[in-house]
Order: structure tokens, then C-alpha cells, then sequence
């Protein structure tokens, strides 16, 4: 009875971690940013705010006077590292002061080398903003990437982004 247990676990098993799903370049969430850091890469350089222009109360960055950005309580460090650093515009994003953004998703796949790191978020019309019928449903999917000179392999998350700079920013597409 009990080899038999252990043979049915097997081959209930080993097919899941055989063809369980993986992360591949060419597909899922890497394909459509593989095609826009490809096809559109160009490097820029944007202005970052400085610290006293950041001010964070909840889960709002606000970001001088009058921008701010605002993120789920859930999102994870990496979000609130990269939203509390100032190196994100919500004018920039989609010509808008005001700007609700989902968790930032680092695209480890993508990344060319260890001073390079290159990222995707969504952001969710709202029926205040001009075109609230026309896909207004459907996320927008954007790409940025950060650079900084000083990282290497065994830089800290947090040290990469307070040292980095935004390099490239990118509308993708609408996520359907």
C-alpha cells in the first residue's frame, strides 16, 4: 500500500514540475516589453525630484507642490522604493498630476547586466480622466528601465534605486 501511495504521488507529481510553467523571454509578461525595449529602446535621461520635494503620507508620494502618485498598501517594496525615490513623473506617465499605480514588476529576463534593471506597471483609467469610454476598463501597460553606474551582482535592491537613474520610459500597450 505504501508503494503504491508513493507511485501515485510520482505521477501526480513529477508532470507538475516537468511542464509546470516558467518564466520564458519570448513569452507571457516578457514578450510585449522584449519587443518595446527592441524595437523603441532609446536611452534618455529624466529629471529625478529631489528629497525635499518628496513627501509621503499613507500610501501617497506626493511630489512638489501639486503631482503625486498613489499605491496600493499591499504593493511591494520594490513599488514603494522606486514611487518614495522621485524618479517617476505622473505627468510623464500620462499627462495627468494625479496617478494611481499598481505594483511595479521588476522584468529580471530583461535586465542586460547588473547596473541595468528594467521594470512594467499598470495604471487604471479613471472616470474623472478625458477618455473614460474608450478602453476605459483595460489597464495600460508601461515600461521604464533604471541605471546605475555604481551597481554590480551583489548591490542591494535598495541601494540600486537610490543610486539609479531613470534611462527609459515607455507606454506599451493596453492589457486586454
Amino acid at each position: 500500500m505504501l508503494k503504491f501511495n508513493f507511485r501515485f504521488l510520482f505521477l501526480i507529481g513529477f508532470p507538475l514540475n516537468f511542464f509546470g510553467q516558467t518564466d520564458n523571454i519570448n513569452s507571457g509578461k516578457y514578450h510585449p516589453a522584449k519587443e518595446i525595449f527592441e524595437s523603441n529602446y532609446q536611452k534618455q535621461e529624466f529629471a529625478r525630484f529631489s528629497r525635499n520635494q518628496i513627501k509621503i503620507e499613507n500610501n501617497t508620494v506626493f511630489l512638489g507642490e501639486i503631482k503625486s502618485i498613489q499605491f496600493d498598501e499591499y504593493s511591494n517594496e520594490t513599488t514603494k522604493l522606486i514611487l518614495c525615490s522621485g524618479l517617476l513623473d505622473p505627468y510623464l506617465i500620462n499627462g495627468s498630476l494625479n496617478l494611481t499605480i499598481s505594483i511595479i514588476d521588476e522584468l529580471v529576463l530583461l535586465n542586460p547586466n547588473p547596473r541595468t534593471k528594467r521594470y512594467k506597471f499598470w495604471i487604471y483609467k479613471t472616470a474623472t480622466e478625458n477618455s473614460f469610454f474608450l478602453n476605459s476598463l483595460n489597464p495600460r501597460e508601461y515600461y521604464f528601465e533604471l541605471q546605475n553606474e555604481n551597481a554590480d551582482e551583489n548591490t542591494t535592491n535598495e541601494d540600486f534605486i537610490n543610486g539609479a537613474k531613470l534611462t527609459f520610459f515607455k507606454f506599451g500597450t493596453i492589457v486586454l
